[in-house]
């Protein structure tokens, strides 16, 4: 097979498109990837995660289970049958390359192996054992034997493509057919992460083998939850609040911008003991405009703070939002902008339901978002995880998502003031066999004092 035919084989020949994925078509992709004997999804969160109360990372899980970790990789190999693979070369996957501030990791390589760091590729064969490639970083340190209880084979490996290129020799795929994660329009990466010359070089070495680009096998694993899962976005919602609850008691007028970042990152690693995947709050914009930074900025009386939160356990995240106006006197149209906020959490939260799409329970938002002048169809969902899931709102092929029992993600209706500042209140949440259920337990009210 030539380079050529090995780069342009059309992904929609993989099996499920990014389309069918979003539309919720072909391979029964819900039933067959989450099959626990009992659910999970509708349990009440454990009391150590209601509102207020203290955590710290003793009490987080310690690491994902092998059984959880063995259910991805059947999954994983389900759909890689359907697709007539018979081994998948996954890459690192990164959510935000510009933004560098972003939680280490990423969300394919460390969803197949549940380890942050400090692995850089997996070769998982459609039968045998699966394996890891990564420097000698791993040597001694916890994530070593983490690997080695898992089953999973570690290499120590200096040049990426010898390390592919040995593995899927000893494995016997020389003439085989092969899916490669993340070479072209992956979520969030459409040009991909997979170096040029890591690539040619594999694909020199096996020119009987068949190469295929598949940017969306691991998405269609990874967009429905296990009860496992779903219990770690629990305590990841739970951490975030935490963090906006630090944010309550230190934005005021005058203090900076950076010293309360500071004190909801540390109120975060002190929760989780992980890093927060995502940190932004800024006044005058969206919170998602400081790019994750702390910034020498001064709050001032009148500002309205807005941020995406999202504390970190095991590596995963989702967020929580919660605006608050600093001082007095707020912008004028604060109040009723924090109100159709709220409002419009409530409402969407009441639509969700199994078989509905992320349409239908974006009406109420669109509905005020016209109403108030703005355009609809903007962005209001954005899915938890390793930050490569669907986000967007009614239109386009996210508004086509058929949402399924044991997805996972935040509502964050968003309204702009006069001024540039937003309002937004947003919770994650947790679709259920019959509705859904939030994952966080702080009041969803416009006046922090009240939550």
């Amino acid at each position: 097979m030539s380079n050529q035919d090995a780069r342009s084989e059309d992904q929609g020949k993989n099996g499920v498109t990014r389309r069918a994925l979003l539309q919720g078509a072909s391979l029964g992709v819900a039933a067959s990837l989450v099959s626990p004997a009992v659910s999970g999804w509708s349990q009440a969160p454990p009391a150590a995660a209601k509102a207020g109360g203290k955590l710290t990372p003793s009490q987080m899980p310690q690491a994902w289970s092998v059984d959880e970790i063995h259910r991805r990789w059947q999954a994983t190999r389900d759909q890689m049958k359907a697709a007539n693979y018979d081994c998948l070369i996954v890459c690192q996957h990164h959510s935000g390359e510009m933004i560098t501030e972003r939680q280490d990791g990423d969300a394919d390589v460390e969803y197949l192996t549940g380890i942050t760091l400090p692995l850089k590729w997996v070769i998982l064969p459609l039968d045998g054992k699966v394996t890891a490639l990564s420097t000698n970083q791993i040597r001694r340190e916890p994530e070593e034997k983490l690997a080695q209880d898992r089953g999973i084979e570690v290499k120590i490996i200096d040049v990426w493509s010898k390390g592919i290129i040995d593995s899927l020799k000893e494995k016997g795929l020389a003439s085989g057919r092969i899916g490669v994660t993340n070479l072209v329009d992956s979520s969030r990466q459409t040009e991909g992460e997979v170096a040029y010359t890591t690539y040619d070089r594999v694909l020199k070495a096996f020119p009987q083998a068949k190469f295929v680009p598949d940017a969306e096998i691991l998405d269609r694993v990874q967009i429905v939850r296990s009860p496992e899962e779903v219990a770690v976005f629990e305590k990841s919602v739970a951490t975030g609040e935490l963090g906006l609850r630090a944010m309550f008691a230190t934005a005021h007028p005058g203090a900076i911008q950076r010293e309360v970042w500071l004190a909801m990152f540390n109120a975060m690693v002190n929760a989780s003991g992980e890093r927060p995947w995502r940190l932004s709050i800024n006044t005058g914009g969206g919170g998602n405009s400081a790019l994750n930074r702390p910034l020498e900025k001064v709050l001032k009386a009148g500002d309205v703070l807005s941020q995406e939160c999202t504390g970190t356990v095991l590596g995963f995240g989702t967020q929580v939002n919660h605006s608050i106006a600093i001082g007095s006197p707020a912008p004028p149209d604060w109040a009723d902008a924090a109100k159709d906020s709220v409002d419009t959490f409530h409402d969407m939260l009441a639509l969700v339901a199994p078989g509905k799409t992320v349409a239908d329970i974006c009406a109420p938002y669109d509905k005020r978002l016209v109403a108030r002048g703005e355009r609809a169809g903007q962005l209001v969902i954005h899915s938890g995880g390793g930050g490569t899931m669907p986000r967007g709102g009614s239109t386009g092929e996210v508004g086509k998502l058929v949402l399924k029992a044991g997805m996972v993600f935040d509502i964050k209706p968003n309204f702009t003031l006069k001024d540039g500042s937003t309002a937004q209140f947003g919770d994650s949440i947790v679709i259920t066999e019959t509705g859904a259920r939030r994952l966080g337990t702080r009041k969803m009210v416009v006046d922090p004092q009240q939550t």
